[in-house]
């Protein structure tokens, strides 16, 4: 899973894609998730560092990972390789 070249990320959260000239922007949560995709972590790298910050449950994470990841996708933010490998 990698972010597209035409994605720019900006450090409050605003997200900008200047291949379809849509923009949004993420809450401090989705930021966090979206930069770590961006160096490169892979999902239990991720997971982890999530699961000994935060208070939420494992399957709470995996859950949401997913359903965010699936928004990125759908909106060109990430391109996967595999469509079900989130890792």
């Amino acid at each position: 899973m990698k972010i597209t070249g035409e994605i720019k990320i900006s450090d409050n959260g605003f997200v900008f894609n200047s291949r379809t000239g849509d923009s949004f922007n993420l809450n401090p949560f989705g930021l966090e998730l979206l930069k770590n995709i961006e160096t490169g972590k892979d999902f239990d790298q991720i997971k982890n560092e999530v699961l000994d910050r935060f208070d939420i449950d494992d399957l709470t994470f995996e859950k949401d990972f997913y359903e965010f990841c699936a928004l990125l996708k759908h909106h060109q933010i990430i391109s996967q390789d595999d469509p079900l490998d989130f890792k």
